[in-house]
């Protein structure tokens, strides 16, 4: 615990920085989550009420192992760390270099604490490290609030354009209307999922589908119906997957499923449950008429004698759908 002493030395030297003063705002909501670490508990309790004045959180960590078992709980709740050179045992490089080989962490910018103007070596040894600025003791608050406020801005906004880059890589996965994943994304799936086998020996199979006489639901009673239908078919395939199975919406009314694992025979009977839930809950139109929705299906399975490959499987299963279609629809075909 901090003695009477230390504590009144620490509250001087927040009062005494009129700079930093003018900037308090004790209501501030948080604008970022710092980690603090470091072994003398008067310099943490400085830095830590420094912080708390310009509105930031922080958490603390006395020493550089505690500090990387925080980082590890929780890396996507740390915006910066301020994080002293010297501590006994880990010392804050040593600390970069564990921080920095978490993924999750890689990116979250160091600011480190050194002893004195005249220690060079520690500042260029934590920048080759990863650190992205230094803070010479003893600490001026206002360029301590200052730098940590600059790395939470950095960090928080690197954080949302990950988030954005990565919501709109899958967005350009999805299929806008029935949320299923799209052709595009079929093809490298289709891959991945050639290569899981040759290197499990494991089959792998794809039902083509099309839905029977769609264009006459169109025609009929018009493309906001048509939508409908096709969401609630997507739905329908959702219910009968596996967790390890995925369903793309190839284009129109054309239905792709991916089913790892899984022979002709299997895909077969993926294809057989969906037929019997939709018999089972026929679709009812706005004018109170119902009609059960069908589809017509191929079935191709990558074979081990040609180490699984993916390249002609499509077109297989595109010629069973063809097959099975020209057979009179609603039913399920094999290539």
């Amino acid at each position: 615990m901090l003695s009477s002493i230390q504590r009144a030395d620490a509250e001087r030297i927040l009062s005494n920085d009129d700079v930093n003063q003018k900037r308090v705002q004790l209501s501030v909501p948080p604008i970022g989550a710092v980690l603090v670490v470091d072994d003398d508990e008067a310099a943490r309790w400085l830095v830590v009420r420094a912080l708390a004045r310009s509105g930031i959180q922080t958490f603390e960590a006395s020493n550089g192992r505690e500090a990387v078992e925080h980082v590890l709980e929780r890396p996507e709740l740390i915006d910066a760390i301020v994080l002293d050179v010297m501590m006994p045992g880990l010392t804050g490089f040593e600390v970069i270099r564990h921080i920095k080989r978490i993924p999750a962490a890689a990116n979250i910018p160091i600011i480190l604490v050194t002893a004195s103007a005249t220690e060079e070596d520690d500042i260029v040894r934590g920048v080759e490290y990863g650190a992205i600025d230094y803070i010479m003791k003893p600490i001026s608050t206002a360029v301590l609030t200052a730098k940590v406020r600059a790395a939470c801005e950095r960090s928080r906004a690197e954080r949302r354009l990950r988030y954005d880059l990565r919501f709109a890589e899958l967005h350009a996965m999805i299929d806008p209307l029935t949320g299923l994943f799209n052709r595009r994304h079929f093809e490298s799936r289709i891959r991945e999922a050639s290569a899981y086998s040759k290197r499990h020996d494991q089959p792998f199979a794809i039902v083509m589908m099309d839905l029977d006489h769609f264009k006459s639901i169109n025609d009929t009673y018009g493309h906001e119906t048509g939508d409908h239908v096709l969401t609630q078919f997507a739905g329908a395939v959702r219910s009968v997957l596996r967790g390890e199975d995925v369903a793309f919406r190839y284009g129109g009314e054309e239905f792709v499923l991916l089913l790892r694992a899984c022979d002709a025979q299997r895909a077969a009977d993926v294809a057989e449950r969906l037929q019997k839930k939709l018999r089972a809950r026929p679709y009812v139109f706005r004018d109170g008429s119902t009609r059960t929705i069908t589809f017509s299906a191929g079935i191709a399975a990558a074979l081990s004698g040609e180490g699984y490959g993916h390249a002609e499987l499509v077109s297989r299963a595109d010629a069973a759908l063809y097959r099975a279609k020209s057979a009179g629809r609603d039913r399920i075909a094999y290539w």
